[in-house]
């Protein structure tokens, strides 16, 4: 089974698998739902850049391909570290030692390492943009990180029960860091997602072309995680958010393996990232 058909089956088991826990909670007792989401992700994260190799004697035949492969290697190892420490706010620390100030120092850390994330991924869509504007996106993402870090260090998250006392709380930020994550989103995600999409349906050749749309989706596809995570809050709310963590990156994961054997004879040339 090569490595996108893995991707692919583990994907579909874990979506059937979110199903089913979410219908019969009972059989992951006493673990919360929360737990099986960021393990998945953090799992698919870390294999598919254990998977990616972009110095191999083969690829390095091809300098522009092999930097987008580093990029996106270097993507998946940081939202893996990214989804580890957010786990830990937003499923450990609200179920084992709920206090306001650890839970938010916790979030807080995992979101500056989200930054650098977008600071990486974002490398990729500016670069068939305009190669002199790679730099710049990445440190205007450093630099909307710092900020957001600085503000959330002042005005900390808290932990509300709206799921009631028998259930762990959910961490809730302050309006102003909602906007900053929107923003950083919105500039790091959505727009140069779609520019993906766009990009890659004009690209005439059938692999590149799914590539930058599986990219371009993955992206646009997560997000969408954040306004759920801010205006969803009902029992639908941990499963939505699975669904959705799951397809991003599934698709971001297929932007590099699908027909990976063939990534080097690709005629379409690739700018460096």
């Amino acid at each position: 089974m090569n490595n996108f058909k893995t991707l692919l089956v583990l994907t579909a088991l874990s979506l059937a698998l979110a199903i089913l826990f979410f219908y019969y909670p009972q059989i992951i007792v006493p673990w919360p739902y929360g737990t099986f989401t960021f393990l998945f992700v953090m799992l698919v994260c870390f294999w598919t850049a254990f998977r990616l190799n972009p110095k191999s004697p083969e690829m390095m035949q091809f300098p522009q391909v092999s930097s987008r492969i580093a990029t996106l290697k270097k993507y998946f190892m940081v939202m893996g570290l990214f989804f580890f420490f957010d786990g830990i706010a937003h499923v450990a620390i609200p179920a084992l030692y709920p206090y306001d100030i650890i839970a938010s120092h916790m979030h807080t850390f995992s979101h500056a390492i989200f930054f650098i994330g977008n600071a990486l991924i974002i490398r990729i869509p500016v670069s068939f943009m305009n190669t002199r504007w790679v730099n710049p996106a990445s440190w205007l993402m450093l630099a909307l990180g710092a900020v957001t870090v600085i503000w959330r260090l002042i005005h900390t998250d808290k932990l509300l029960y709206i799921f009631g006392p028998e259930n762990p709380p959910i961490v809730a930020t302050d309006q102003m860091s909602g906007l900053f994550f929107l923003a950083a989103n919105t500039i790091g995600l959505i727009i140069p997602g779609f520019y993906l999409i766009y990009r890659g349906l004009k690209v005439g050749d059938f692999i590149a072309r799914s590539r930058a749309v599986f990219l371009g989706s993955g992206m646009v596809v997560f997000f969408s995680v954040g306004p759920v995570i801010d205006l969803l809050h009902n029992q639908y709310t941990q499963l939505v958010i699975h669904l959705l963590l799951a397809v991003a990156f599934f698709l971001m994961g297929a932007s590099a393996l699908y027909k990976e054997t063939e990534i080097v004879t690709e005629k379409s040339s690739q700018p460096n990232v």
